[in-house]
Parts: structure tokens; C-alpha cells; sequence
């Protein structure tokens, strides 16, 4: 049964691959809506990025996407989206330029862009709505560093970027979060910021409660990658604009097929990177309890805006 999926695969790439050696292939997973149309303004904006020749393929869940990959040319870059098709793909890729998107953390001997805004990003956004912000504190896994963040210039508890120095603050588990949510909300202020990452950090709803009502009573700002959490009384959210991420996508794939140097032996080249393409939305009643006046150079630069009750 595999070699007949092999030899099917095969003949379907077979015309493709053979036409146009660095023909772009766009592996993603068959979902339901409305996941569906994510993966689609991702593939699209990747097609337009790439402005050459690309190979849709929707994958069913039973379907490996390493059995496609290796029936391709090896000069094809290969763009894979989603977790767990580019998991596979990256634990079995050896010789392919493989390009992966719509992913949360980092991925071995690939190159791509991951969910995680960079700070570069985030710093753009909170300096123009709250400048008087000067740390930003982020609760992630053990081992987390301001590297992993690929900040500008390598930000630290004593330099930071546009002003804000990043503090990242260890938890090994949910449970040991709560500890270290409780400890650092007696200490915060107005000049502080509290930075929930995608997968979450730790946060459940009870914790986010919390937070959210300490914030409100010493004026210290939250903000998330989780845009539910600003309907919840976070102050604003940054997530991804799906359509430019995918441009980004494509574009580093064509940059990734038109270098002749990358091999199998160019480990060292093939890193993520963090995202860029944001959307913003913001919660005005959070805003005004903060003291933030949302003039109509503001609204022009948020790109929703959840209005006061």
C-alpha cells in the first residue's frame, strides 16, 4: 500500500517537477472551516510571494507528507504549513530545501516562519500605544532566551529595544506559572507590561482573571497573542495577518531555491524566523481605564478596535 501511495504521489508531481526545477510545492492539511480559509490566505499570499510556477497539495490526516517530499527534485523548495505536517517533515528532511509556516517553536534543518510575533514587532505596537511602558514581562519554558526572540539588538534584563527591556521569567508547568504570576503581579506597575505568547504561557482562565483584575487596579498593561484574551480586557492582541504572512513565506522561498549553495550540509543557514506580519485589535475599554486617548492617527494604525460597554 505505501509503494502504491509512493508511485501515486510520484506520478502526480512527475509533469510538475520535471518542467521547473524550483516549481514552489505548498503542503498543508485538508481541514473544516474556518480553519480552512487560514490555510488558504496563507497559500495564497504564498503564491503571489513566490511569483513563480507553485504545487497545491492538500493533505488528508492520513496522508504523510514525507512520502511527497521525497519524490521531489531536490533543487523544488518545499513549503510545508501547519505543526504537524512540519514536524514530519522536518524530522525526515536530509537533502530538500524546506520552508515551514503556520508553526508554534522551532524546527530543526528548516527554514521558516513561526506564530510567534517577534519583539521587534510587538515593541513597534506597544511603544506607539503606551511609550511610557519600560519592561516587558514574558513567563515561557525553562531555557527560554532573549535570543529566541530574535531581537534587533540582543535585548536583556539591562538593554533593551525602543526603551523596553525584555524580562523573561522561567516556568517549568502551569502550576509553577500561577507561583510566578502571582510573585511579579506585586511588584508590577504603569511602568510595566505583561506579554502572553501564543501557546498560551501558562495561562488558563483562572489565571488570566487574575491577571486581568490586577491590571486593572495598578494600571499595568497586558497584552497577548491570543486575540480572545482582548475581549477578556487585555489591552490590545497582535496576531497574524495570514495573507502577508504567507507573502513572507513565499518570498523566502524564492530566495531559498535561488541560492545554489544550500545542501544538505548547510545546517547552519536553514533557522526561523520570528513573525512580523500583524494584525492588531484593541479593547477601548482597557485603553480608557489606562488613560490611553485614541486619537484618529491610532485608530488608522489598529486594525480593530473592540468598543467600550
Amino acid at each position: 500500500m505505501r509503494a502504491l501511495f509512493i508511485a501515486l504521489a510520484a506520478l502526480i508531481f512527475c509533469r510538475s517537477v520535471t518542467a521547473a526545477a524550483v516549481e514552489l510545492v505548498i503542503l498543508y492539511p485538508q481541514v473544516r472551516e474556518p480553519f480552512a480559509r487560514v490555510f488558504e490566505e496563507i497559500v495564497r499570499g504564498a503564491e503571489d510571494g513566490y511569483q513563480a510556477q507553485v504545487q497545491r497539495v492538500a493533505l488528508k490526516e492520513n496522508q504523510s507528507p514525507v512520502d511527497f517530499v521525497h519524490v521531489l527534485d531536490h533543487q523544488s523548495p518545499v513549503l510545508v504549513l501547519g505543526n504537524r505536517l512540519a514536524r514530519q517533515v522536518s524530522e525526515h528532511n536530509s537533502e530538500h530545501k524546506v520552508i515551514v509556516g503556520a508553526v508554534n517553536g522551532d524546527f530543526n534543518r528548516v527554514f521558516g516562519i513561526s506564530l510567534t510575533p517577534s519583539f521587534e514587532a510587538i515593541s513597534n505596537k506597544l511603544k506607539f500605544l503606551v511609550p511610557a511602558v519600560k519592561k516587558v514581562h514574558v513567563i515561557a519554558a525553562a531555557g527560554t532566551t532573549a535570543s529566541d526572540f530574535k531581537l534587533i539588538s540582543e535585548a536583556s534584563p539591562v538593554q533593551g529595544y525602543q526603551g523596553f527591556n525584555l524580562v523573561i521569567h522561567e516556568a517549568e508547568d502551569i502550576r509553577s506559572a500561577a507561583t510566578v504570576y502571582r510573585n511579579l503581579m506585586q511588584d508590577l506597575d504603569e511602568d510595566d507590561a505583561v506579554w502572553i505568547l501564543p501557546n498560551g504561557s501558562f495561562v488558563n482562565n483562572a489565571m488570566l482573571s487574575i491577571l486581568l483584575q490586577a491590571s486593572w487596579e495598578k494600571h499595568f498593561v497586558v497584552f497577548s497573542s491570543n486575540p480572545v484574551h482582548v475581549k477578556r480586557g487585555a489591552l490590545f492582541s497582535v496576531y497574524p495577518n495570514n495573507y502577508k504572512m504567507g507573502l513572507s513565506l513565499g518570498r523566502l522561498a524564492q530566495t531559498v531555491a535561488g541560492d545554489l549553495s544550500l545542501t544538505k550540509d548547510g545546517d547552519a543557514a536553514r533557522q526561523m524566523q520570528p513573525l512580523n506580519d500583524v494584525f492588531v485589535t484593541l479593547n477601548e475599554r482597557t485603553s480608557n481605564h489606562l488613560g490611553i486617548n485614541l486619537t484618529d492617527d491610532m485608530r488608522e494604525h489598529i486594525d480593530l478596535v473592540l468598543p467600550a460597554r
